[in-house]
């Protein structure tokens, strides 16, 4: 991210460098997150803070490019979603203005009202109309590099895989970023219906030794309180109950790291609900408590049963990943020199 916007008036997440291109401060009211760093003059009114991965904070990106792909046009009540394939139609030399969107009288005060999705890789930029109103809908374009020009704020928010306001020597410094996210519902595009006859699936080859999937009764059987021995994602990494050798594929993200907790600890997590801090390790020297994003109980199925954001899946195949040595001396022997390793 390359902003010189003077204010941004909530938080920023960035997965790599943010920079300041211009001479003054940006003044920015919510939290900063970033994973690169920042170069330039700032004003964090609330607090900064370096990541790893933006699943920490936790940022789902995976999740806005499938919005992107399979969100659909919409307008439902005054909400308004307006999904693009190209960005290279803008009827500002190029670049798209509120009235692309909402006609040649909108305000640049949207106030949640549009999203704008570009499932494209093309660059899009941003600009005020013919009549000087600011740019107002939220961006989704999460393939693309967006550039804010000469619009005096952009009053919703943006995703995007870069975002910039330097454009030529303009730095766009006079620019504010408002963040007024969008509000209205969403609709995405529905799965095809099922043919006339349908062919039938090739009945599979039985195993020498068949392991019966369970009966699926429509109750999650995976959340905090089971006594199953489990794995939990904590930000981007895995704390797993040191039974467990397998960890069902669909749990890790990239970037994963691995860690084997002791049986209290084990015990401990299993009365962690999702989206509540997950405990610190001081055996591998962890000291930020992250959010626990899910958990899979291998009670249940032959991978586990998964259980995310209040949705629950069976886990249909595992990995052998590789554990993180631990940083102090193992908790159940106080009496082994600090920093060896277990």
């Amino acid at each position: 991210m390359i902003s010189g916007a003077k204010n941004v008036y909530h938080s920023l997440a960035v997965g790599g460098k943010l920079k300041n291109p211009a001479n003054s401060n940006i003044v920015v009211g919510g939290t900063v997150y970033h994973v690169g760093g920042y170069q330039g003059s700032f004003n964090f009114n609330g607090g900064v803070e370096q990541v790893s991965d933006l699943a920490e904070i936790p940022v789902d990106y995976a999740h806005y490019e499938w919005l992107a792909k399979n969100l659909k046009n919409s307008n439902i009540n005054g909400k308004k979603v307006i999904v693009k394939t190209t960005g290279k139609d803008g009827s500002r030399n190029g670049c798209y203005s509120t009235a692309d969107f909402n006609g040649s009288e909108a305000q640049g005060e949207d106030n949640g009202n549009t999203l704008v999705v570009f499932n494209t890789s093309d660059d899009i930029c941003l600009t005020k109309t013919a009549y000087g109103r600011q740019f107002g809908p939220s961006v989704l374009a999460p393939f693309s590099k967006v550039t804010l020009t000469d619009s005096g704020f952009l009053d919703g928010v943006v995703i995007a895989k870069e975002f910039t306001t330097v454009k030529g020597s303009d730095k766009g410094s006079e620019q504010q970023l408002h963040g007024d996210t969008y509000t209205g519902p969403l609709e995405c595009i529905e799965a095809p219906e099922p043919t006339g006859k349908p062919t039938a699936a090739p009945e599979p080859e039985p195993t020498k030794n068949p392991v019966a999937e369970p009966e699926d009764d429509g109750i999650c059987d995976c959340e905090d309180g089971n006594d199953a021995d489990s794995t939990w994602r904590c930000g981007r990494n895995i704390y797993m109950c040191p039974s467990i050798e397998k960890v069902c594929d669909k749990q890790p993200r990239s970037a994963s790291k691995f860690f084997v907790l002791t049986q209290d600890q084990c015990d401990e997590m299993k009365q962690i609900s999702i989206g509540d801090n997950c405990i610190a390790l001081p055996q591998y020297g962890t000291k930020n408590n992250k959010q626990m994003g899910s958990r899979v109980c291998y009670n249940k199925g032959e991978h586990g049963m998964k259980n995310e954001k209040n949705k629950c899946m069976f886990c249909e195949d595992s990995i052998v990943p590789t554990l993180e040595r631990r940083a102090l001396s193992s908790l159940e022997n106080p009496m082994t020199t600090v920093g060896s390793f277990s």
